[in-house]
């Protein structure tokens, strides 16, 4: 059975809500009362779309993988260019997004890191939803580099398996950074480094 599209609006707002304050406090820290009130809508309705906080949290998960793969798609992949032009281009995004969030008043990190770090250890749904993400990001990367490699755009003696996976933990340990010390600084010296590397 479809939801109708007041249904279908109710759970988005939920799930807006969810996102923006999962992002900005935590999960843990996020009471479900601070949800309901944020949606504005009444308990009865949360629990219609939602069985509870762990759900919740895995469709805010895929929520915000569809958005950001959306973004990824128009400005990036769309764009017709090299692999590794195209790669560089997904450095750029998230470096954009990075001084994004500053200018919007917090530096948040990473949306996936973040659950990661809060909930892999006690959810094992939250974290094969977080490793089947990540893993997306890692074979994306992969196939840019080996095709980068086969064109002769990256040097032969690059591993794209070995290099994707280091690419991913070094921006995800720059958004940790950024998120720390509230400066979009990190991320900058890592796009710059991991350009440099590629383009030897």
């Amino acid at each position: 059975m479809s939801l109708s599209d007041k249904a279908l609006a109710t759970r988005e707002r939920i799930l807006e809500s969810a996102d923006d304050l999962f992002y900005l406090h935590g999960y843990n820290a996020t009471g479900l009362e601070k949800v309901i009130k944020a949606a504005e809508v009444t308990k009865g309705n949360f629990y219609y779309h939602f069985e509870s906080k762990e759900s919740l949290a895995i469709a805010t998960l895929e929520r915000h993988f569809e958005l950001l793969a959306k973004e990824l798609e128009q400005k990036v992949l769309s764009k017709n260019k090299s692999p590794l032009k195209t790669l560089f281009g997904i450095l750029d995004l998230m470096a954009g997004r990075q001084k994004k969030q500053k200018q919007d008043g917090y530096m948040r990190g990473c949306y996936f890191g973040n659950l990661t770090l809060e909930l892999s250890t006690s959810s094992k749904t939250v974290r094969s939803k977080v490793k089947y993400i990540f893993k997306q990001y890692l074979d994306l990367l992969e196939s840019l580099l080996t095709e980068a490699r086969d064109t002769g755009e990256i040097a032969e003696n690059i591993d794209p398996k070995a290099v994707s996976a280091v690419i991913l933990s070094q921006m995800e340990g720059a958004m940790l950074l950024d998120k720390a010390n509230q400066k979009p600084l990190a991320m900058n010296t890592c796009v710059a480094f991991i350009k440099r590397y590629l383009s030897v």
